[in-house]
């Protein structure tokens, strides 16, 4: 079962939960860094270039196609592996 705990690293790597965390054996991890807000607005780093991209005129202007085109576009592909 996937579980998903928030903790903390201080600069020497060690790891400090900030939720309690029962294992019964030893257990692999994944930890991703996430960046600090550090009391910055939302519209600061990735939100703000995604929102700009949003209200761009090349986003709004960019190529769309049905469903039915992109269904046949993957059911090409699928024939071309075989």
């Amino acid at each position: 079962m996937l579980q998903t705990v928030e903790g903390v690293i201080d600069a020497d790597g060690n790891v400090r939960l900030l939720e309690p965390l029962r294992v019964t054996k030893e257990t692999r991890a994944i930890v991703t860094l996430l960046e600090e807000n550090n009391g910055s607005s939302e519209e600061d780093g990735n939100s703000k270039r995604l929102l700009a991209l949003l209200k761009s005129p090349k986003f709004a202007d960019r190529k769309s196609y049905s469903a039915e085109k992109i269904e046949a576009q993957i059911e090409e592909a699928k024939n071309s592996w075989e």
